[in-house]
């Protein structure tokens, strides 16, 4: 079946990307003559339309818009919510007035959350204890990241790869090295398109332990918490053993590796062994604990409810669409993971329901995946070769080339999910345009769905269990 993840338009040309039999692809969409026509037509999600093509139009206010109106699924009359000339309106948050009936409250939270949280606005509306509705709002924090990058070159662009999502940095900086490799013909070894897809991995399983403890944190099982949030920094010694960074910035490039030279090729593939050490003794024993205890199950199973119907209606991927059962993933069949094994979603249903608990469940069963894949592909690559690795092609020896000008794009299996990369050239290698779009983008309003119907005490849960990026959407 095919799925709508991405849509853009590169200087009159509307191109869309769908997902299809696990590969992300691109076409050119001939049928659409105005951004208003995506609205339309319920293919697209509202979000995804939002974020590709909306404007600032300055504060929302709803309120005389009947609640039932406000959430509809219905695209005429969402179309209400917008200008009749066809304007789209945007997510970014500038005042906000919702709809609720009498005996009902508005409840806001944000955009200033303490800690160290990013800030983004939620609105909810409250009857007595229980969510109503929600609505989000991001756009607090845009960096401008894609009108940077505008006319640079591939090594000035590099490094803004790795500013998208740091939590992604591995990912992005992946998907724009393979863009730059397609744009200039460039031939990548197979031990360094290996290593790469292992770099992916680390990266997923360092975010996933810390999330795992995030989530016995809000839920008070504090056995897990400290082991998750102590023993995360396994996962990142391990990147940083390997890259010389413990988010493994600066080291993917375009055709190459920047590995940590300061060990050697024997010290680098016997490294691995002490991750695996201390998840084996350490935190999967804390994590099978926790998901044995009776009063843990019944706080997260029926908790933020995600449906297969809502993963397909609404475009949800990467991870928020395997924990409620539906089998996405770019990884299978890649030739950059060889003898990749899917999750047995369909078999270990019971698992996979779309609440808290797939969520949480999702996350421990990825770690163990990933651990077992890389540990089988350690053994795949030539570590000798791959850690005395010579350039042969210089940096100006790949931009003296005359590539041919148009659009490229890439698309990693990152942890939230797919990541989408276009950029479109022009004759000398320099960005003319470009399209990022994190899976959060998509993400988002699977949030605003989970909660409704559920307590206000269930939102941090919730919250926490999609951990969606901010700074992902605000680019």
């Amino acid at each position: 079946m095919k799925k709508i993840t991405g849509i853009t338009n590169f200087d009159g040309i509307y191109y869309q990307f769908y997902l299809e039999n696990q590969k992300l692809l691109m076409e050119e969409q001939l049928s659409k003559k105005s951004n208003i026509d995506f609205l339309l037509d319920s293919e697209y999600p509202i979000w995804l339309i939002r974020h590709s093509f909306g404007q600032d139009m300055g504060p929302e206010d709803y309120s005389d818009t009947s609640e039932e109106d406000y959430l509809t699924d219905q695209r005429g009359k969402n179309l209400s919510l917008h200008q009749k000339s066809g304007i789209i309106r945007d997510l970014s948050y500038h005042g906000l007035k919702v709809p609720f009936t009498i005996g009902d409250y508005s409840h806001a939270v944000g955009p200033i959350h303490a800690g160290i949280i990013e800030p983004g606005h939620f609105r909810f509306i409250v009857d007595g204890e229980v969510i109503r509705h929600l609505t989000i709002r991001l756009g607090f924090q845009k960096r401008g990241i894609r009108e940077s990058i505008l006319n640079k070159s591939m090594n000035q662009v590099m490094p803004f790869s790795e500013m998208i999502s740091g939590d992604s940095s591995i990912a992005y900086a992946l998907a724009f090295s393979k863009i730059y490799e397609n744009l200039y013909d460039l031939n990548v070894s197979k031990d360094i398109r290996l290593f790469r897809s292992i770099l992916v991995e680390l990266e997923r399983i360092a975010v996933h332990i810390g999330d795992l403890g995030g989530i016995s944190e809000d839920i008070g099982y504090y056995p897990l918490y400290g082991v998750c949030v102590t023993d995360r920094g396994a996962a990142l010694g391990l990147m940083e053993t390997w890259t010389g960074h413990r988010f493994g910035k600066s080291v993917i490039r375009p055709g190459k590796l920047n590995l940590n030279r300061r060990i050697d090729a024997k010290q680098a593939k016997v490294s691995f062994q002490q991750l695996k050490t201390i998840f084996e003794k350490r935190i999967r024993p804390q994590i099978l604990r926790a998901l044995s205890i009776s009063t843990l199950k019944e706080r997260m199973q029926g908790c933020g409810f995600i449906s297969e119907t809502d993963v397909i209606k609404f475009g949800f991927v990467g991870m928020v669409s395997r924990m409620a059962g539906v089998n996405e993933d770019l990884r299978i069949d890649d030739p950059d993971y060889p003898n990749w094994s899917p999750l047995p979603l369909k078999e270990e249903h019971h698992h996979y329901n779309g609440d808290v608990w797939a969520r949480m469940y999702i996350r421990y069963a990825e770690i163990e995946q990933s651990l077992a894949w890389i540990e089988q592909t350690l053994q795949e690559i030539n570590w000798d070769v791959l850690w005395n690795f010579e350039e042969k092609i210089k940096y100006q020896d790949i931009i003296s080339k005359k590539p041919n000008p148009g659009v490229f794009y890439a698309a990693v299996e990152a942890w939230r999910g797919p990541l989408l990369v276009a950029i479109n050239f022009n004759e000398n290698g320099l960005v003319t345009n470009s399209y990022i779009r994190d899976p959060s983008v998509l993400n988002w309003h699977a949030l605003e769905l989970a909660v409704r119907g559920e307590q206000v005490a269930d939102f941090p849960l919730n919250n926490k269990s999609f951990n969606l990026s901010y700074v992902g959407f605000d680019l």
